[in-house]
């Protein structure tokens, strides 16, 4: 065998890669990890603001209450005690190419807050964390030949951002809450693609890149809450509307590789070093109690992704995303003298988002519904659960159908810290 058709063969496969990473086409379905869509952009976005929004289907953008939301932190105007909050989930995801199908499940650790009250009556609530931006997770393979030579590609991909937030809120003008929130995104996404001959004379291929991400951003947001006022009308007091946006931002990014080019030698060289523009996102909600017991709310938001470019360009896959969702939540009573159960809060909802990607010439979508409770522990304490089921993507036109199972936990502990007597509010 002579160096030349090697040589031939090669050159043949990584063009079938740049192909292959540039249109989509997945004839395989990936067989560990998490959703091959995690493979484009910065990974899978996180839209979840707390387990409470997650089970009803919103982003809280207008829902107020004794808990930490990420997206609008004027909503935080009414915490009443300094509490911690962690979550955790774990998820079952089944992947469907038509043909083949895999499951796998895994687990994660999705991030805490701690927010602190120093003045209830004026709704001024500091907060910190540390949550999640991105997932990247997805393993996935194909087989082909070139000149006669099979091959087995695989590709694989892990990491994602987290996120360092810390922000305040404050109750302005009586009736309308104010919140800002400072963001610093970091984290590595790590993709590899490996190419195994069947061919035992052929050098098998281990090619991987490694691209550490940082950079900060802000998000503010109002809820007015003075419509019972506004309108001389008592039915209206728990009526809220909500507003927020996050600003465009400039991530840098180092991109550095490992190819192979043999049995036993490996070049290690930095590819690259560039900025990935992050667009403007904007979003609102509506919220209602009645008769102090059942919360409906509903919220949309709208991220202009077509003003992202990486390293100068915009990748054709990335397209404008929108999420929509709606929800109930219902507790008998808030009263600690009241019956245990009767002091659970029970929560439903659904969304529909329209992700951030278009692939063969299809929007990919994903069709959510979820359900939780919250299960009181003393006075300011309380541990949330939620289940929820997604559906994202198609099985046709070389698409990868998801239906993702996901259950979530989260506890709150919660103590009063830093609050001043009642008589200073």
């Amino acid at each position: 065998m002579t160096i030349k058709p090697v040589n031939n063969i090669i050159k043949k496969l990584f063009f079938i890669l740049f192909i292959f990473t540039g249109t989509g086409l997945y004839s395989q379905v990936d067989k560990n990890g998490g959703s091959i869509y995690s493979l484009f952009g910065l990974g899978e976005l996180s839209y979840s603001s707390s387990n409470r929004t997650d089970a009803m289907g919103i982003m809280g953008i207008a829902l107020y209450g004794d808990y930490t939301n990420h997206f609008n932190p004027a909503a935080w105007t009414r915490i009443q005690s300094t509490s911690f909050t962690s979550k955790f989930n774990l998820e079952s995801i089944k992947s469907s190419d038509g043909t083949n199908t895999s499951k796998r499940t895994y687990g994660n650790f999705e991030g805490f807050d701690l927010s602190v009250p120093f003045n209830k009556g004026n709704g001024w609530i500091v907060n910190l964390g540390i949550n999640n931006y991105s997932n990247v997770n997805y393993d996935t393979y194909f087989t082909g030949s070139a000149d006669g030579e099979k091959y087995t590609q695989t590709y694989s991909g892990n990491g994602g951002l987290s996120k360092f937030n810390i922000g305040f809120s404050y109750i302005i003008f009586r009736y309308l809450s104010f919140g800002a929130q400072f963001n610093y995104a970091f984290g590595t996404i790590n993709k590899s693609v490996n190419i195994d001959f069947e061919n035992i004379n052929l050098f098998d291929t281990r090619n991987s890149s490694s691209n550490s991400i940082s950079g900060f951003y802000f998000n503010s947001g109002l809820i007015f809450h003075g419509f019972g006022k506004l309108f001389k009308n008592k039915k209206l007091d728990n009526l809220t509307l909500g507003a927020m946006f996050i600003t465009p931002a400039e991530f840098s990014s180092d991109l550095n590789g490992k190819f192979s080019r043999a049995t036993n030698i490996t070049d290690s060289l930095v590819l690259s070093s560039g900025k990935l523009k992050i667009p403007l996102a904007f979003g609102v909600g509506i919220a209602n109690t009645f008769n102090g017991k059942l919360t409906v709310s509903a919220d949309m938001f709208y991220q202009i992704w077509d003003d992202y470019t990486y390293y100068g360009s915009h990748p054709a896959e990335i397209k404008n995303s929108m999420k929509f969702g709606a929800g109930l939540e219902y507790t008998a009573s808030r009263k600690l003298e009241d019956p245990y159960f009767s002091r659970i809060s029970y929560r439903i909802g659904g969304s529909y988002t329209s992700e951030y990607l278009k692939l063969n010439g299809e929007d990919i979508n994903t069709i959510s519904i979820g359900a939780g409770i919250s299960l009181p522990i003393g006075s300011y304490n309380s541990l949330d659960l939620y289940a929820k089921y997604n559906i994202k993507g198609k099985e046709t036109n070389n698409l990868i159908k998801d239906e993702v199972f996901r259950f979530g936990a989260s506890v709150k502990i919660g103590e009063f810290w830093f609050l001043r007597p009642s008589d200073d509010f």
